[in-house]
């Protein structure tokens, strides 16, 4: 399921951090997920994400990581980071990949 995907992602991403690899931190951010309600045709897209662009999705989070000086505001942000990254990435997909096909033909 791509839920546990893009969570195994983040914890990945935030191996280094353990206040944010906590499972408090990690049952919020599939709260998170599955709060989307993702469509089958998202669903498509972000298993085209991981298996494409995972950098692109971790990206932004490490860069936040890497900025952030209090702990505590990177624990609010983290999640937000992700799943922020995530949807541009769907978007980006939807507009460009998918958008591309449809108006070619």
């Amino acid at each position: 399921m791509y839920i546990d995907d893009l969570v195994e992602v983040f914890k990945n991403t935030v191996s280094d951090f353990p206040e944010l690899n906590s499972s408090e931190m990690i049952s919020s951010l599939r709260e998170n997920l599955e709060a989307k309600k993702y469509d089958l045709q998202d669903e498509g897209l972000i298993e085209a994400i991981l298996r494409e662009d995972k950098d692109d999705l971790i990206e932004p989070l490490q860069q936040s990581l890497n900025e952030a000086n209090n702990s505590e505001d990177i624990k609010k942000e983290a999640i937000n980071i992700f799943i922020a990254s995530l949807e541009h990435l769907i978007n980006y997909y939807y507009n460009n990949v998918i958008g591309k096909h449809f108006s070619s033909s």
